[in-house]
């Protein structure tokens, strides 16, 4: 296996593989293919390669023609698994000329819910299945061996078929075609003309930011088609929508950066009062919005940030443009009342993804949850000038520790389809509220923990919205720590830092 940061040795064919018949090239250390327009990127963030040792790799991958996103040819019965690939467990919908895939039962639920307008039955609606995919995080498309889906529909003996009524409650998910009017219905549902530049906004989304923040095939019609449609109705959900857009801009367009910072917070000031209204009224007329605004919210605090403040080590949780920390531990207890709802409208697949419990409990054996539990009994040890473990701080830690060791076996299960929301739900929203007044306080243990966190979100950092910020996080926690912590939490850092790297 080649290690994370290349070395001089390492040639570009020892590290990029192409596949001419699906025209995608693969990061053999990674075990996933590259999109097209970011080489550069995966290997100066991925694996740190400088601008010099760079041009090797850059070259090497140019002589090669690579296929879009969308325009992959899959493999067929002869071709699957395809080589280089990591093989996941995976399920498949057995509804009659379905055959959609996802990787755990919950999701197989939500798409049934979502899409069949149907509540599963039993595991008999879908069945086992290998499954590949080319790309990671939001480009994530699974695909398996299509004889496979094939025989699970020859072999259920009662199938689902479209012409089974559903329940009562219908849920209505507009065709494709019908967002392509939806600049003009968002305009007249409001009684205002849209500005060239939140025109431009609104395209960019329609066309590129939703794929970016969408977790899957279950998430894409929600973000693409159903989230305009509500912000027809609801100004904060349209803002909060154009303000991502302009983060989004402003990640790729370095020259128009600041016009673009400047659009997104001017949009974001319109959002976020309104908002704030609205959850002081929740109904369920403005539940869906307000449910969607979240994500919008979240995605917002994680990418725009201030230069002078650290991924979760900044004061967060009161500042009225960040507090989207507070929301994301809070959300299910603020739609509690009309949360059913969203469970079974045509919202499922978002409800799904917030989680009051992870169904979870950490392994008492677990390496890392024994590495991380010695830290309370080495703080006796302290000596006067570092702080220590008091009472209520050893509970408080325990938990966090726990809770932490849950979220690491949580989310290894998501395997190559983890989403930056799933590891928010993991942990962030799990521990208890003191565990963030030990971190406003740089407690040793709390940054022992945030550190290990961090190991778990660096799947992540290549998202737009994150943008190498765990990294940033990670050296952060490192210059509180060094000459502030006992010996052993040192170590534990060191250990951690160092896996972090690898």
């Amino acid at each position: 296996m080649i290690s994370g940061c290349v070395t001089e040795t390492v040639h570009p064919f020892q590290l990029l593989r192409y596949l001419p018949v699906h025209r995608v090239l693969i990061c053999l250390h990674c075990r996933y293919a590259i999109q097209p327009g970011a080489i550069v990127r995966h290997l100066k963030e991925i694996h740190h390669l400088k601008r010099l040792r760079r041009r090797a790799f850059v070259e090497y991958a140019s002589q090669f023609e690579l296929a879009d996103v969308d325009s992959i040819i899959l493999p067929d019965e002869t071709q699957f698994p395809v080589d280089s690939l990591p093989i996941h467990d995976g399920l498949a919908c057995r509804f009659e000329g379905c055959g959609h895939l996802c990787a755990t039962i919950q999701r197989m639920k939500a798409h049934w819910s979502s899409v069949h307008h149907l509540s599963p039955r039993n595991d008999g609606n879908w069945c086992s299945v290998p499954l590949q995919t080319f790309f990671r995080g939001n480009a994530l498309r699974y695909f398996t061996n299509p004889a496979l889906l094939a025989s699970s529909t020859d072999s259920l003996e009662e199938p689902m078929s479209a012409t089974e009524k559903p329940p009562i409650t219908t849920i209505t998910t507009p065709d494709l075609d019908e967002a392509q009017g939806l600049s003009s219905l968002v305009a007249y549902e409001n009684n205002i003309s849209l500005s060239v530049e939140n025109m431009h906004l609104f395209d960019h989304y329609l066309n590129h930011t939703y794929k970016t923040i969408s977790c899957g095939p279950e998430t894409d019609g929600i973000f693409r088609i159903i989230v305009p449609q509500l912000a027809a109705k609801f100004p904060f959900l349209l803002h909060g929508m154009l303000a991502c857009s302009a983060l989004h801009l402003a990640s790729s367009n370095p020259l128009n950066k600041k016009s673009y910072m400047l659009q997104a917070i001017q949009n974001q000031d319109q959002a976020l009062p309104a908002f704030h209204l609205a959850t002081m009224h929740v109904d369920r007329n403005n539940c869906q919005a307000i449910l969607s605004y979240a994500f919008f919210l979240v995605v917002y605090g994680l990418s725009s940030e201030s230069e002078d403040e650290t991924l979760f080590l900044g004061n967060q949780r009161t500042n009225s443009s960040s507090n989207w920390i507070s929301l994301l531990r809070n959300g299910c207890s603020m739609l509690c009342d009309v949360w059913s709802e969203l469970k079974h409208g045509p919202l499922a697949p978002f409800a799904a993804l917030w989680r009051d419990d992870i169904g979870v409990t950490a392994d008492p054996n677990d390496p890392l949850l024994v590495s991380l539990l010695s830290a309370i009994s080495e703080s006796s040890e302290t000596v006067a000038t570092v702080q220590r473990f008091s009472g209520e701080d050893v509970h408080i830690y325990r938990d966090a520790a726990l809770k932490l060791a849950g979220a690491f076996e949580f989310t290894r299960r998501f395997g190559a389809s983890l989403s930056v929301w799933d590891a928010l739900n993991s942990w962030l929203t799990q521990v208890l509220p003191e565990y963030f007044d030990l971190l406003d306080q740089n407690h040793p243990g709390a940054l022992l923990l945030l550190a290990h966190y961090a190991i778990l979100l660096k799947p992540l950092q290549a998202e737009w919205f994150l943008n190498g910020r765990v990294t940033k996080l990670m050296d952060e926690i490192g210059r509180r720590l060094e000459g502030n912590c006992s010996l052993h939490i040192w170590k534990l850092f060191l250990i951690a830092r160092r896996e972090f790297v690898s």
